[in-house]
């Protein structure tokens, strides 16, 4: 696998991409800081508001660490993965169409890549679904399916980036895979995509 683009624009894309997905719930922190502080009784209507939006920004920077930061975070087993890898999920799923993991891994020191392939394959839902996390002796399968369809257009930008493409409209969405990709430089190891409407397949080995 060959890093498609320099190491310093993928540290670009990977600080934009952090930042817009915590940059929404620090808004919302602010403006209920903000409204307590102009209307002191409000703090009944704003507490929600802010219990869901640092449950959000916790859950998020500690998935983040995990998966963009040094290889010396600790990992000791594979539950610290999965409860990282829920707690992230939760984040861009809903009540109404949540999506729900199942994991079949067993080798700890291979959280960066299901990490970031859940953050990869997590991206094309739409409507909930249910990701899958399979690991072999040939490699890492994530898989995604849901009852409503998966989102073309991410998917085939995902696509496309495999092909050396680097998207014109929001490379930083694809800030994943590309560090994906610049982990297994120089290796034999390749990383592919298939999918159909309702299901996609990222396979790492």
């Amino acid at each position: 696998m060959t890093n498609k683009l320099p190491s310093q624009t993928v540290s670009e894309l990977i600080c934009t991409r952090i930042s817009h997905d915590l940059i929404g719930n620090i808004g919302a922190v602010a403006n209920a800081v903000e409204l307590m502080d102009d209307d002191p009784e409000s703090v009944s209507d704003v507490k929600p508001i802010l219990e869901v939006s640092s449950q959000t920004l916790t859950a998020r920077l500690k998935f983040f660490r995990l998966a963009f930061g040094l290889k010396n975070t600790g990992i000791k087993n594979i539950t610290e993965i999965t409860e990282a890898a829920e707690k992230y999920i939760a984040t861009i799923g809903s009540r109404t169409s949540p999506i729900t993991m199942e994991f079949n891994i067993k080798t700890p020191q291979l959280y960066k890549f299901i990490l970031l392939g859940i953050m990869i394959m997590g991206d094309v839902f739409i409507r909930g679904g249910k990701l899958e996390i399979n690991e072999s002796e040939q490699g890492l399968e994530i898989c995604a399916e849901s009852s409503s369809a998966l989102s073309e257009s991410k998917l085939k930008s995902l696509k496309g980036v495999l092909q050396g493409i680097v998207p014109e409209d929001n490379p930083a969405q694809s800030a994943p895979l590309f560090y994906m990709m610049s982990l297994l430089e120089d290796s034999n190891i390749n990383i592919n995509l298939e999918y159909s409407a309702n299901y996609a397949k990222l396979t790492i080995a």
